[in-house]
């Protein structure tokens, strides 16, 4: 009876704190849609997908590959960013959420992923600036902004838009939440996370705003270049 009413509640607090401004969802959603409106039924790559792709289900209408590094369920191949068996030109939109730490080499996959779009695909990514070290399976890198740019304009991507995910105030929360015991987590982040998340939006605009000098990430937005493709979207 314990363990089920555990599971029930930890199902509740995860989707949760999936719906904080600070999430990769929240901005996969909006980066997703965003496409959309040009595109809604492209092949879509999912890269380092992970097992949970409940989100996606509302967003994108169109085929969509699950792509991971470690086998598990829910996935529709296992392969190497670095390395991707797909032809070139093949996909609409590559979806890339807190991805891009986890491989040795973070400009070869973007430069794979640019190889794998068709001309005027888009690229949606979120990468972060600050995080604990956690590895699945190894956890390499931390980007800036203009580490991203760099990274995009040698893969031949052109940025669309670029936004931190979060400010300094979520820096600290994080910065303290990731830190704890399991249980004490779960109860920090139950009692403080939409106080934390609100202030940083109200005082910061979510690092977003001018004279904040710091972000817990970034959410990207690019498109492959093409000799017709020069302004925003």
């Amino acid at each position: 009876m314990l363990n089920c009413l555990k599971k029930a509640y930890l199902r509740c607090h995860h989707k949760w704190v999936r719906q904080g401004s600070d999430h990769p969802i929240q901005h996969a959603q909006r980066m997703l849609a965003e496409v959309g409106r040009h595109e809604q039924d492209g092949f879509l790559l999912d890269l380092g997908s992970g097992f949970e792709t409940f989100f996606l289900n509302d967003h994108w209408k169109g085929k969509r590959i699950a792509v991971d590094l470690v086998p598990g369920p829910g996935l529709d191949l296992v392969a190497d960013g670095h390395q991707l068996p797909l032809r070139d030109g093949t996909t609409f939109l590559v979806l890339m959420m807190e991805t891009l730490e986890h491989v040795p080499a973070p400009g070869r996959v973007l430069q794979e992923c640019s190889r794998v779009l068709r001309g005027g695909g888009y690229i949606c990514l979120t990468a972060p600036q600050y995080s604990i070290t956690h590895n699945h399976p190894a956890d390499y890198f931390r980007f800036t902004q203009e580490g991203l740019r760099l990274l995009c304009q040698a893969a031949g991507l052109h940025i669309l838009d670029i936004r931190a995910t979060g400010g300094p105030l979520l820096v600290v929360f994080h910065a303290i939440e990731r830190n704890l015991p399991p249980k004490t987590r779960l109860i920090f982040v139950a009692f403080t996370h939409r106080l934390f998340d609100l202030l940083d939006g109200w005082f910061c605009g979510h690092g977003n705003r001018d004279g904040v000098r710091d972000a817990l990430g970034w959410a990207v937005l690019a498109i492959k270049k093409e000799a017709t493709c020069e302004g925003p979207l």
